[in-house]
């Protein structure tokens, strides 16, 4: 029994557990890597520069064969046509697009879903901003490319 001059002990609680929601046969969670975020801006700048690229290259050859009248210039690259030279060129530029879109849309998408996952947010941040502005400028510098090479009016 217990009287006034001995002090009333109380039991410890247990040790609390690190992960009290898991069950003790469950692996911990893998930490997540940054790597789906790098992969998308590694993608979206490499079709950044590319794209510009091939752009300014494409301007400046279609440039010549591109016809200059009263509201600017006009080009029709046909798939087809029998000069060589405008194939080709017609070619290049509708690979360069279905390409350049493909790989753009990609490394877009991959960057959205890293940026909403915190999959390396930064790289998917920067990813997201590449992506969407390499068709915008590399339309810019084929024009402007185009229009520095057109034959003499």
């Amino acid at each position: 029994m217990s009287d006034a001059s001995t002090p009333v002990t109380v039991p410890a609680p247990p040790p609390a557990d690190a992960a009290p929601h898991r069950d003790i046969w469950q692996e911990p969670m893998p930490a997540r890597t940054t790597r789906l975020g790098l992969v998308a801006m590694i993608a979206a700048i490499g079709v950044f520069a590319v794209s510009l690229i091939l752009a300014g290259t494409l301007g400046a050859a279609a440039g010549p064969y591109s016809i200059r009248n009263a509201g600017g210039f006009n080009f029709r690259f046909n798939v087809g046509d029998p000069d060589p030279t405008i194939n080709a060129l017609a070619i290049a530029m509708l690979l360069h697009a279905f390409l350049g879109t493909g790989v753009g849309l990609w490394a877009l998408i991959q960057g959205i879903v890293a940026t909403a996952m915190n999959r390396g947010r930064r790289f998917g941040i920067i990813a997201i901003v590449f992506a969407g502005l390499a068709p915008g400028l590399s339309l810019v510098v084929f024009f402007i490319s185009t229009a520095a090479n057109l034959p003499p009016a």
